[in-house]
């Protein structure tokens, strides 16, 4: 029954995605009684926090194949496979993301911090090789940066996209953007 409640909410979250879903219009989707929905979940927040947990495990999960698949790539095609990694992971649970975002009211900095926290030792690998010059506060540092973008950059491709707009292209204009910042300074 729990799965049943949790499917039909995100039937409610694709259908429209301007707005939350009622506990009564997910009771009336869901073919149960209001009590049901009561015994278990607290509300509609309970429930959209529920989803957003499993898309963030689900994200993870993707963004770390991503990063698997790139590791023997060149840097350009390593990127490009990484944004189009999270890119799709975002698009495949943008309902969710909407929601939570709204639930949350905190911006997606704060929500991004637990999928980026289980993948910092792989987000070191392509740093690292790019900029074998740098330290380890350095490689954080840079590491920190570049993983906020991304998610920024992703999540915007994903969820904001205009419809004219070429998917592909933009991917490859973020990839070549997030490459920029591994480039060496010049020497003064």
């Amino acid at each position: 029954m729990r799965q049943r409640l949790l499917t039909s909410t995100l039937q409610l979250l694709e259908r429209h995605p301007e707005r939350r879903p009622t506990t009564a219009e997910l009771a009336h989707t869901a073919h149960v009684s209001i009590g049901t929905v009561y015994r278990y979940f607290a509300d509609m927040d309970a429930i959209v926090e529920e989803l957003r947990l499993n898309a963030v495990r689900d994200i993870t999960a993707s963004l770390a194949g991503g990063i698997g698949r790139a590791m023997d790539r060149e840097p350009l095609a390593a990127m490009i496979t990484v944004v189009d990694t999270l890119v799709s992971a975002f698009e495949s649970h943008a309902a969710v993301l909407r929601a939570a975002l709204e639930l949350q009211n905190i911006g997606f900095g704060e929500a991004w911090a637990e999928v980026e926290r289980p993948l910092l030792p792989l987000a070191r690998v392509l740093p690292s090789r790019l900029r074998p010059d740098l330290d380890d506060a350095a490689i954080d540092d840079l590491v920190f940066l570049t993983m906020g973008a991304t998610a920024s950059l992703c999540l915007r491709i994903a969820l904001l996209r205009p419809p004219e707009t070429d998917r592909g292209e933009l991917i490859a204009t973020a990839a070549r953007m997030l490459l920029a910042a591994f480039d060496t300074p010049e020497a003064s």
